[in-house]
Order: structure tokens, then sequence, then C-alpha cells
């Protein structure tokens, strides 16, 4: 390889000061190859608080494997053409990241950038129709919804955009062909955060691009490539316009020749990490395999790889052209080495802060520059408070090396790895500091309500419930006329075709029932007394179900719980071990717990999290809290595998505290368990973590003051209530990825307190899934990929232990050369743990199980799981299985195959619910999803199916929150007077037009979801919220939505005064009252036996006001007047 430099005591972490310094040596511009993307990003950080001025870009790797059949992140691609673009049209000097994995890739030409790039702006003109076309053209994908990058949607004259160098989605709105703004607004609420005055750039979101041009090239090369190109799918699906999945694989065939990153750097020097010649060579032989495991199973339509991909040779003769400079970790034996020295850590773990050594090393490095180095601004701020309460100094706050003054102390946020001093400038890290890291936390905007918006989504056909008539079925929204105007009305369809049409204002009187499907359900007749009647029975059961939790609660709330103490510095000191960045979500879900702690009445806590989002590190800073407040805890897990995982675990973290960890399981032999009851009744023990065995009665705890259950779908009801009635003094957390219906329910009615962990952790990336019929080759070569190709190791999954043998037989058969172990429920403990334990250290590559792996196993090294005989799996099984991979910031596959003659209708749709929920976070929506396929069940039992099918999920939870609220007998504010369900709902006949037109909300989910939203306003503040968000959305609303919302303000008016009719006629407005009895009689008397005005009073209560067919006031206005005087 042709090295220009080598340069030595370059540390691994430390490349960006080396990068910085030769950066400012010349005005040439860098390209720094790095090992991985997790590097890249690292450097990335630094560099920008060394270099704030300067531009620093990142080209990553597409991130799926070569010749996989999945296709790379849209956000990836987009993110690289960015890169691409500024690289050739900006002249400035620059710093380029990028990988090993990277440089080797062939990638997209100078012209493709030229000529697929589009600049907008505020005021410009620029054709609506053809900019939609070019949007298209793009790559981007039209959607009702913009939620993710890459996606837009067309709302009337607002195209809406996810460009992947932004953080939030734009929109740009356009009167006629002309744009009138373009601004940022959250992808969660769709509200406007901010107004974009400068140029944007829309980035292409694929490097593969289709248009005709392009598909006659690849039809051509195609060809020549292959003469039996008609029996390939790959061939007819790109012909047809549609790209398959893993279809950028054939890139090289739809542009007449393509380029590599070499090509773009013009002035440009290379620095290669230290470790690039063995990684280069890695990567290439990586990719010939990839390659040969696909001509081995004879796979005819596969290009070469010098398609794709640079080789050794290519490389050493790009890198010719340049200036490169290698770097070396150690010292080599010329001057060329790095002047940097390691500064030793200022404090230990395991003993007391020496402020006093602190300060004199300080005061000894005066002449020096000392800069405090925080991982993030909270703990920037604990150092500052730290540093001038115990040494009495004041460290200058800095954002960047730019801010440096003649002062000789700073703090800054600057996440480095280790203390070092670099020239005049010593940067000390929090560890070096104080012997541990101080709590921090990885900043993020995600809005928790994206977990309960789609829950109740109504869709056409869709079984719904009307509280008064029954179950009926969601038809259409149609218009009816009112004296020549138009409203907006729901068709519902009854037994027999019978038709109700519904207006809108009242779509608050339907809600869904649990399930889309039609089968085992019959519709109501209406006028039929038999909903009446159901729905009454289920009332009263719901009366008895609410006064059993309130007697539970009262029992629990009567209690004084043991107090738990907070120190803050021993928490910090505890805290700082978590090897890992906490999220936000993390960080509140302990803030609830400490919370908790603190009111010295019992809690009980739900912890939904997805998997791999750092539950477990919550709940063993809780046990660390309980422990050292001298309470023991207790850890009840669902298998032997988690307990033993969760042992080691925990006892890692705790021991250096002093705090005592044991387990108790089929693992444990019967001598250690007698011994170990004693040492918990004495005390002996802080923490005991097991499984069933802890249900055993001779256990007896000294003092028991938290009790945890982990993935408590998988725990019984009456288990879990067994140990509450044994410790009624003890808190109680849950946590569960996808918690059981019952216990969402109760979440969701408010009786338990949730805490929602939606945050992925930092680099995570969502499992990618594979549904289908098993097929042998596609099987074979996930396998073989994962643990020849990746290195890494693979979980093959059954739902019976007699299956097991077919698939030992088919591994033997068809892959001799890979070793593998079982293990299922049924083996002795020593068998399991040995077997369990081979795999966990690597010693064999793959496991065949039952799904008792799918608890809580944390492996990161397994990031491939093939689930045999899928259908038979639960939903919340089958998400759990699917976490137990991609566990790191590597890409987890998940395989699932079914047989198809076992294939139900429900376990069609249990496949599909959890190949739409991809993205990471999903676990909450899944066992929302879940709710609504089995109910909630029997809020205090054990039964699971749930009566809840007799009224419907979301009527369900309405009454039972209306019996808890009458239970309570709480003084409610003016707002939740105004929430409670009246027993009516007014019927209003305005000659007015009264709808959402279709240019201004087109799609059917999104209009329903918008008017269901109108129907359940009950006060001036919500209504103007929605206003405003539809404004925002989907712009200036038109006449017939202001109508809609006088409407609403009407209807508000009416529960409030008793009015249950108002109708329009030529003559005059009628009003009805809700059993003929009005709010206030007087005003009524007063009005109908004055001379001075129009009013009548009919026989039948009813009272009339005559405008003799001559109106001089708004329609709404004359009846807002009207009902004022009532």
């Amino acid at each position: 390889m042709n090295i220009s430099k080598s340069i030595g005591s370059v540390n691994l972490g430390n490349e960006f000061l080396f990068i910085a310094k030769e950066f400012n040596k010349n005005n040439n511009s860098i390209l720094y190859i790095a090992r991985n993307d997790r590097e890249i990003f690292k450097i990335s950080e630094k560099l920008k608080w060394f270099l704030p001025e300067k531009k620093i870009l990142i080209f990553r790797s597409w991130d799926q494997i070569p010749y996989d059949n999945v296709s790379p992140s849209r956000i990836i691609q987009s993110e690289r053409i960015k890169t691409l673009f500024e690289m050739i049209n900006d002249n400035n000097s620059k710093i380029i990241l990028t990988s090993v994995n990277a440089v080797v890739q062939k990638i997209i030409n100078v012209e493709f950038i030229k000529n697929n790039i589009i600049q907008i702006s505020s005021q410009k003109i620029f054709n609506f129709n053809e900019l939609i076309r070019k949007i298209i053209m793009l790559g981007y994908q039209r959607t009702s919804l913009v939620r993710d990058k890459s996606e837009f949607a067309i709302r009337g004259s607002i195209i809406d955009m996810f460009l992947s160098n932004y953080d939030n989605p734009i929109r740009i709105d356009f009167d006629n062909d002309k744009i009138i703004s373009i601004k940022i607004f959250d992808r969660i609420t769709q509200k406007t955060i901010s107004e974009l005055n400068n140029n944007v750039t829309l980035y292409p979101s694929s490097e593969l691009l289709i248009n005709e041009k392009n598909i006659n090239i690849f039809r051509k090369k195609f060809r020549n490539l292959f003469s039996n190109y008609k029996n390939s799918q790959i061939y007819n699906l790109f012909s047809q316009n549609i790209i398959p999945p893993g279809g950028e694989n054939y890139i090289s065939l739809f542009y007449n020749n393509l380029s590599s990153i070499f090509n773009y750097c013009l002035n440009f020097n290379i620095i290669i990490n230290s470790d690039f010649k063995n990684l280069l060579e890695n990567r290439i032989e990586n990719i010939n395999d990839f390659y040969e495991s696909r001509i081995e199973i004879n796979e005819k339509f596969i290009l070469p790889t010098n398609f794709s991909f640079l080789n050794l040779n290519d490389i050493n003769t790009k890198l010719k052209k340049f200036n490169t400079i290698q770097l070396n970790e150690y010292k080599i034996n010329n001057t060329n080495n790095f002047e940097i020295k390691k500064i030793p850590s200022l404090s230990s773990l395991k003993k007391e802060i020496d402020f006093k050594y602190i300060y004199n090393y300080f005061k000894k490095n005066a002449k020096n520059i000392i800069i405090i180095c925080a991982r993030s601004i909270g703990s920037k701020e604990r150092i500052k408070e730290i540093l001038l309460n115990n040494l009495q100094m004041n460290f200058i706050d800095i954002k960047n090396i730019n801010n440096l003054s003649k002062n000789n102390y700073f703090i800054t946020v600057l996440n480095i790895e280790e203390s070092i001093k670099y020239k005049n400038l010593l940067f000390i890290t929090e560890k070096t500091l104080f012997g541990y890291n101080l709590v921090t936390k990885k900043s993020t905007s995600q809005n928790k309500e994206v977990f309960f918006e789609e829950i109740n989504k109504l869709t056409k056909n869709s079984i719904v419930v009307h509280s008064e008539y029954g179950f009926c079925k969601f038809k259409d929204i149609i218009k009816i006329e009112v004296n020549s105007s138009f409203h907006d009305c729901i068709e519902l369809e009854f037994a027999n075709k019978q038709k109700l049409l519904l207006p809108i204002e009242n779509l608050n009187n339907i809600s869904k029932y649990s399930n889309d499907s039609n089968e085992n359900i019959y519709l109501d007749n209406l006028g039929n007394t038999h909903w009446q009647r159901r729905k009454a029975k289920a009332k009263d059961r719901i009366k008895d179900i609410a006064k059993e939790l309130m007697k539970i609660a009262a029992k629990r709330h009567n209690s004084q719980s043991y107090k738990i103490d907070f120190n803050e510095g021993l928490y910090e000191k505890f805290a700082s071990t978590f090897p890992f960045v906490e999220t936000d979500d993390q960080i509140k879900a302990f803030d609830d717990i400490k919370s908790d702690f603190s009111k010295n009445i019992p809690s009980d806590r739900l912890i939904v999290g997805d998997v791999a989002f750092g539950k477990t590190e919550v709940i063993i800073r809780a046990v660390f809290l309980a422990s050292k407040s001298n309470l023991q805890s207790m850890i009840f897990v669902p298998t032997t595998l988690l307990s033993r995982q969760h042992f080691i675990n925990f006892n890692k973290r705790l021991s250096s505290f002093g705090i005592k960890v044991r387990e108790l399981s089929r693992f444990i032999s019967a001598k250690e368990k007698k011994q170990l009851y004693i040492d918990i009744s004495s005390g002996l023990i802080d923490v005991v973590i097991g499984t069933h065995a802890l249900l055993n009665g001779k256990i007896s705890y000294k003092k028991l003051g938290l009790i945890i259950y982990d993935e408590e779908q998988k725990l019984g009801t009456k288990q879990k209530e067994k140990f509450k009635l044994k410790a009624p003094k003890a808190h109680v957390i849950s946590l569960s990825a996808t918690p059981i219906p019952r216990t969402l329910s109760l979440s969701l009615s408010g009786i338990r307190d949730l805490s929602l962990i939606s945050t992925a952790p930092y680099e995570r990336l969502s499992v990618r899934c594979f549904i289908s019929p098993f097929d042998k080759v596609t099987i074979l070569e996930a396998i073989k990929r994962e643990i020849f190709g990746r290195k890494n190791s693979v979980f093959y999954v059954t739902p019976r232990k007699k299956d097991i043998p077919f698939i030992e037989k088919f591994i033997k058969d068809e892959l001799p050369d890979i070793e593998f172990v079982v293990a299922h429920g049924k083996l002795k403990s020593e068998i399991l743990e040995e077997r369990i334990t081979k795999f966990y250290n690597k010693q064999v590559p793959l496991l065949i199980s039952t799904n008792i792996i799918e608890n809580g196993l944390d492996l990161p090294h397994v990031n491939t799981i093939i689930i045999n005989r899928s259908n038979i799996f639960s939903l919340a099984s089958l998400y759990q299985l699917k976490g137990r991979v991609g566990r790191s910031s590597k890409r987890g596959y998940a395989y699932l195959t079914y047989n198809e003659k076992e294939l139900t209708e429900n376990a069609r749709k249990r496949l599909n619910i959890i190949n739409s929920y991809e993205e990471i976070g999903s676990g909450f929506n899944i066992a929302s999803q879940d709710l609504s396929l089995r109910g909630g069940g029997s809020i205090i039992g054990e039964e699971q199916s749930g009566f809840i099918k007799e009224v419907g999920v979301e009527l369900y939870h309405q009454l039972l929150e209306e019996e808890i609220l009458s239970e309570k007998k709480e003084l409610l504010s003016e707002d939740d007077k105004n929430k409670i369900r009246f027993d009516f709902q007014p019927t209003i006949r305005i000659p007015e037009q009264i709808y959402i037109p279709d240019n201004y909300i087109s799609d059917l989910d999104i209009k329903m979801s918008i008017y269901k939203r109108i129907s359940l306003i009950t006060n001036e503040k919500e209504m103007n919220n929605i206003i405003i968000e539809l404004t925002d959305r989907f712009g200036k609303l038109p006449i017939e939505v202001k109508n809609l919302f006088k409407l609403i303000e009407i209807k508000i008016l009416c529960l409030r005064n008793r009015i249950i009719q108002i109708d329009f006629s030529k003559k005059g407005i009628l009003f009805g009252f809700y059993e003929n009895k009005p709010k206030y009689p007087k005003n009524i008397i007063k009005l109908g036996f004055s001379n001075k005005n129009n009013f009548t009073i009919r026989s039948d209560e009813k009272i009339f006001y005559n405008f003799s067919g001559v109106l001089e006031q708004d329609r709404f206005e004359i009846v807002k007047n009207i009902i004022s005087k009532f």
C-alpha cells in the first residue's frame, strides 16, 4: 500500500486531534477513513468542537450486507448524496469522515448529482404539479401522513416532505404556482415549529432512480449479461418500474458508469486509521464470500463483485494519487510521533473524592489551560456546582475552542474517551476528576402520544359500537342535503341492512370495537332492546370491578411503605458504572420511581419499554436505592435463563457497593436453597432474583421493601397478587415490552401508574423482518451470512419441543460445519446451564431452542433469529423473540417462517401486525393491537379473552373510567365537569355547508380521525387547539370547516342547557329539551308569555322562534343568541 507518511502515538479515540492539527496546517480538505460508523459519529462531534466554523461531513456505507435481498436505508442514501453534492459544489476546505466499508463501494457519478438536485425557496415561482413529479422522480414515497424520512404527502395546495438532512419534516405551501411559505413542523403533532426563509435543497432519497432512461440502460445491460433474462424476477419487476428488496445491488446496470468516493476528492489529503489494511482485506474477503455463497446456491442472476465494489488493486491505485497518512496507535522509530500525553485519574471509584489533591493538581498545572470535559449539559452544570462548593473555583463555560480566553480554567461539553494533554491544553474527563461519570442522558424530542393515537382508528367496514343502538358497521362518509345545504354524516349499517346516518358532530357517540374482523360478530337491530340489556349487564359488572379495584387501591393507599432514602452523591457514583448513555425516557422513568419512593405510600408502577430499551437499568437503580436504605428487593422473572442473566448482571453492578445478590431457581441445589432461605430471613441477602421458586412458602423476608416483576406478561395475576399480600408495605414495579391486555387496561384506566420508555438507545437500528413460507435456501443463506460473514451468532427458535429433532437434522445435513447446541425447558438444569453458557461465551455459534430464550436475554453478538412455525406464537412472543437480536449497533435480522397449511386468519393477522411495526419502539403499539385482538380481559382476574366483547374495548374503558370517577367521588374542576359524558346527544339541523371538503383533506382515515377529535371537543380551549393544528397541517380553513366548528360550539351549549333538538324551517327555529326539562324553566316560561318577542311554547313542550322567513343575522349567531336567553 502506497503510504506517504506514518504517524505514531495516535491512540484510539484521539484521532480527531491529529485530523484537526493536519487540517489547520494547510488549506487542503481531508478525507478520513475510519474503522466503522460508530467511530465516524464520535469523531464528528469532537471535530465540531475543535473546528466549529469548518464543514464536517459524513459519508457512510450502505447498511445492508452485500448481495442481501434487503434495500439500504433511504436516510443513509440521501445523506450520502448530500455529502457528494457538498463535495462538488463547495470550494471551501472541508473534512469528510467515511469508513472502510464505504470507500470499497462504487458510487453514483458527478452527473447524477448535477441532474437530480432541486432548490426551492419561499416566494419562488414553481409549477405545483411539476414539483410533485420531480419529488416522485427523486425517490420519495407518497403517504397520507408524513412521519418518516423520505416520505411526502399532498394536502390540497400543501406538500409535506421529510428530508434526510432535517430533524423534522417541512411543509411547502403554494398559492397557485407560487411558494408562499416553507415551514418546519413536528412529525408527531403535525404542528408548525418554525418558518424557513433560506433556500431548501431537495436531495434524492435513493441512489437508484427509476425513470425511462435508466430503465432502458438497465434492460440493455441485463440482457447482455444474462441470456435467460426473461426468467428473472428482478428483470421483470424493474421493467414494471418496481424496485424489489435489495434491487440496489444492481445499481451499476442503471447508469453508464459508476464512480468512487476518491473521484470526488479534489485537493484532498487522506488519513487512514491504524487498522486500515486488515479491515480493508477483511471487507473485500467478506464481499467475495457473500458472492460465492450466492453462486453456491445456484442463484442465476447475480452480478460479479467488480460491478459494485473496488478490489485491493483499485484501492491502492486510487491512494497513490493522494498524500496519504497512516495513523499508528504505538510509537514508531522516527520523529513522526504525535505529541500527546495521557492524564492519570485524580480520584478512585472506591474512595471518597480527594478535593485537596484535585485543587493542588490544578494549581500545579496553572501555566496550562485546563478544560473540564463533561458528557452532557446536565453533568456540566453539576460539575461546576461541585467544584465551586468544594474548591471555591469558578470554571468558565465555553461552547468550543473559539471561546478560550486569557483565563486558565474552563468547562465544556465534549465527550472524549480519556483525559489527555495536547500542547498546553489539558482535557480532563468527569471520570478522571471524580473516579466515575456523572449521570447523563441522550436528548430526544420523541412524543409519547404517538403510542396512543392509532389505537382506536376507524376504517371503512370496521365494526363500531353505537352507545345507544349497539354493534354496527361503519360504511362511509356521505353528504345529506339540509334545506339546499350539505352536511357530512357517517353511514352506519345495522342488522338486516338497516341504515342510520349519524351527523359528524355526534361522532363521539360511536367507538371502535376490539377487532376489525367481522367473524363471530352479530350486528344489532335498530330499536331492539337486546343491546340495552347487554350494556346494562356490562355496566353492572363494571361497577363491581371498579369497587374491587378501589378496595385494593385503598388498602395499599392506607398502608405506609418503608422509607427509601436518596443520597445523590452515592447514587451518581453508582449510576456512573452504567457503560452507556441514558435516554431521556430512562431518566424520566427513574424520576417517576424516585417520586414514588418519596411518598411513603406503596406504589404500583408499570414501566413499558421496547425490547432492549434499557428497562433493566431503571430497576437496577431502584434496587440500589432500596438496598442502601437497608431494605430487601425481590425480582420475580418467568424463566431460569433470565434469572441467571439478571443474577450475573446485578451482581456485577451491585457487589462492589457492598450489596449481596443471590439467585433462586432450579439452577440452585437443594442444599444451597436451604441456606438461602435462612440468609433471606435473617437479612443477610439484600437482593434475591428468581423464578416461581420464590413462591415457596418457606421463604420469609426480614424487610421486603421492593418487588419487581420482569417480563410481567409471562407471570400469573394470582402469583403477583400473592406477593402484594405478603409484603403490603413494599413498592411494586412491573416491566414489560408488551404488557398483557389486563395490565394495559389497568394503566390506561389510571388504576396503576404508567411510565413509558419510548426512546431507542444511541445507534440502535430497527430489526429487519422477513415473513414467508419456509424456504430452505433463504434460511441457509441467513445462517451462513451471520456466522461466516458477520462472525456473529444465530438463534433458531421453534414453538414445540417435538420440532427440534427435524431442525437438528436439517442443520446437520445442510450445514455440517456449523456447531450448535439445543435448549428447552425440559432439560436438566445443569445441562441447560452448560449449553447456554457455551452459546453465551461464543463457543458455538448456533442455538436451537423453544421460546425459553424470549424473555430478557441480552446477547449483543446474536444478530439473526429464525423463528420456525411463527404462526403458532402469540403476538407478544413474536415481538419478544424479534427483540432478542439487534441489541448492539449492528442491524438485526428476523426470519419468520410458517407452514401455509397451518396459517389461520388470526395467525395471518398477527404476522401482518409484527411486520407492519418494524420501527424501533413498537412494543406499546403491539400491546395495544393485542388488546384489540383479545380484549382487555377481566381487569382483576385471570381470564384473558375478556367479557369486554359485549361492549367493545373503547366503550368498556369509558364506562370503567366513569365508574372509577364515581367511586372516587372526587371534586372535579370545571374542565373535568365539561368532559363528563352526557346522557343524550343533540340533533342540530342548520341549513349551512358543514363538512370537510375532499380538496382540504382527501384521505378518509385522516378525515375520520379529525372528525372524531372534533366531535369530542368540550370547551373553547380544545377547539382553538384543533383549529390551529388544522391550519398548520392543511392550510387556511375553508368555510365548510369553519361552519363545523361553529356547529360544535352550539353543540356544547346544547349539552350544557339540556337542548336535544334544534331544527330550522323556512319560518323559524324549533328547540326541544331533553326529557322536556329545560335547565332554567322560568326563563322559558318568561320567553313564551312575553309579547315583545317571537317565541311560542308548543303543546309538545318545545319552543318555536319565528323569524317570519327573514334572516338578518348569521344562522349560528342567531342560535347562540337564542340559547343565551334560555
